[in-house]
């Protein structure tokens, strides 16, 4: 059994697995080393494509893409491509489907289970809508672990028999992490992290786009927002995707330039862009926003009780590090040059992949590594108190505390407010250290966790045990106890805003299926489909893609009526099932 490594980012995702129990990368289909994290839905076939190709159709179709959707993961929002709506996690499912199609091209095995990390200031939710992403793509999710420990679990393969602090500072295209590590005797003991899940390259991208903008309009006397919507959203499109090129340009050269031809249209003729902006302009532009990252820094060194003189080295995560201004703030943080011995793009992926091994056994636990993480925030319930002859509600009482090594299971015991008070509801919060009330944190649950039956006596008399489980994959369940009766709630927490139920996800992996059999054109290629579906566990290599990718289009052929295009596909399909067979 091969279980994969996956780095699902914002910008740009990659895949790895262990060979010879060391991690390799896993080129995908165009032959890249990562892979855009685009989805896009031809327009003539409904077929879904991902990475460069839907990349490339971002500025002339942008109704027909959809990016930077980890940003939504775990908030309920839906992403609309065409005239249908996805979840976040249906789009993330497509591009893990796509990283495991590329997985079992190279490695000529049917691909079931993958670690998948996700940034170490992801919330409950957040975690749990990556994983049902993964479940929807075909893949078991047993393990979902912090990225920059991954990094740390893949610099750690490669020094052993190091024993030093570090601190993982990761800057990818949408989020930003930073924690503070030990390494001793193979163990990579994660002590402390901070981050925010609002700020990546992608904000700096905005920046450069936002500086253009200003000089198109005040050179041209023009309105880059006027005109029809789709002309507005092409150009938006177009200035992204300059503006993320010229800073990359600028990562390696002083100066760069935007050059977009035909860019718009004024009084009847074509506007083309050719603006020049220099390291140092583009620098003023992104210091705030990447100087505020060493207040998370100093977060995560206080919380690992810990001072900048205590750490050994820096290692720098996510393809935002490239940027020089980026280094030179690390620099002066820490005092002292980080490596540049690890690869930015995918330490993360390569470590995932690591963990992968542990996981199966493939690395042996005597030779092998342990890793110790950290639940990134404080969590508890909400609570109430008697102030003077006032009930005051909206109390945080924290449970576990922010940076505490998991697994963990922590109890706090509660009373009773009212007299003959029967039933408490207990709503769940995570937040930042040393929050007083719930207000500035963040529910994990959308409704209470409702425990009934507590024997009816005067205020304070009963008592009830609250008991948090927080796993290693950041998960958490909830119980609570009446103590006087010993009855007892367990209740993983599931009803969360923004997080899909079970059926949900079972709905979301069965919905191409379910739609496609429900078209007249279903019986003129049921018959075939079933063949290729029966023979697929037994193909290997490209011909698993082939199949596959043949399989999907004519679902999405037959969802859409398109005859035409159903039967051209049954006999690709069947031609191809000859050859096979």
């Amino acid at each position: 059994m091969t279980v994969i490594g996956i780095d699902l980012g914002t910008t740009n995702s990659a895949i790895a697995y262990l060979k010879n129990e060391r991690p390799e990368i896993i080129v995908n289909k165009d032959g890249q080393r990562t892979t855009p994290s685009i989805f896009h839905m031809k327009p003539e076939t409904n077929e879904i494509v991902i990475g460069a190709t839907a990349k490339n159709a971002m500025a002339g179709a942008p109704k027909l893409t959809a990016s930077e959707v980890k940003r939504l993961m775990g908030t309920g929002e839906n992403v609309t491509v065409g005239d249908k709506a996805y979840t976040p996690e249906e789009i993330s499912a497509h591009y893990l489907k796509y990283l495991k199609e590329a997985a079992e091209h190279q490695l000529g095995t049917i691909v079931t289970e993958a670690v998948i990390t996700v940034p170490a200031y992801f919330s409950d939710a957040q975690r749990k809508a990556t994983k049902s992403a993964g479940e929807i793509a075909g893949l078991k999710v047993e393990r979902i672990i912090n990225e920059p420990t991954a990094a740390a679990i893949s610099f750690c393969s490669e020094n052993m028999t190091s024993n030093m602090k570090l601190a993982i500072y990761d800057l990818g295209g949408g989020t930003f992490d930073v924690s503070i590590v030990e390494l001793f005797d193979g163990v990579v003991e994660v002590k402390a992290t901070s981050g925010n899940n609002s700020l990546g390259g992608l904000d700096f991208d905005k920046l450069l786009a936002d500086w253009l903008i200003k000089v198109i309009e005040r050179k041209e006397n023009v309105r880059i927002d006027s005109g029809s919507e789709i002309e507005i959203l092409q150009r938006q499109n177009r200035l992204k995707l300059a503006a993320e090129e010229v800073k990359k340009v600028l990562s390696a050269q002083s100066t760069a330039q935007f050059e977009i031809p035909f860019f718009m249209m004024k009084d009847g003729m074509p506007i083309s862009i050719s603006e020049t902006i220099t390291r140092d302009e583009f620098e003023d532009l992104i210091r705030p926003l990447a100087e505020s990252t060493l207040l998370q820094v100093e977060e995560a060194l206080q919380e690992a009780n810990l001072s900048v003189h205590d750490i050994d080295d820096v290692l720098l995560v996510g393809g935002s590090t490239r940027i020089p201004l980026v280094q030179q703030i690390v620099q002066q943080k820490f005092n002292k040059a980080p490596r540049k011995d690890i690869n930015p793009d995918e330490a993360v992926a390569l470590g995932a992949a690591i963990q992968a091994g542990i996981k199966t056994g493939i690395i042996s636990s005597d030779k092998g590594i342990m890793v110790l993480d950290v639940c990134p925030y404080s969590l508890g319930i909400e609570t109430s108190s008697v102030i003077g002859s006032q009930i005051v509600k909206g109390f945080f009482s924290e449970i576990i505390e922010a940076n505490s090594p998991i697994p963990i299971r922590k109890s706090k015991r509660f009373n009773t407010l009212h007299d003959n008070q029967t039933v408490v509801d207990i709503n769940v919060f995570q937040g930042k250290p040393n929050e007083e009330m719930v207000q500035p944190n963040l529910a994990i649950s959308s409704e209470p966790i409702t425990l009934e039956g507590i024997p009816p006596r005067p205020a304070n008399q009963e008592m009830i045990d609250v008991i948090f489980s927080y796993d290693i994959n950041g998960i958490l369940e909830v119980e609570a106890e009446i103590v006087s009766t010993g009855k007892r709630i367990k209740k993983q927490i599931d009803t969360q805003t923004g997080v899909m139920t079970k059926t949900e996800i079972q709905l979301a992996k069965q919905r191409a299926d379910t739609d496609w059999t429900k078209s007249q054109l279903y019986d003129t290629v049921k018959n075939v489909v079933s063949r290729a579906e029966r023979i697929l566990p037994d193909l290997q290599g490209s011909d698993i893609t082939k199949v596959e990718s043949l399989l999907q289009q004519i679902k999405l052929a037959v969802q859409d009526n398109d005859e035409t295009f159903v039967r051209k596909l049954e006999d690709e399909l069947t031609d191809l099932l000859i050859e096979l067979v």
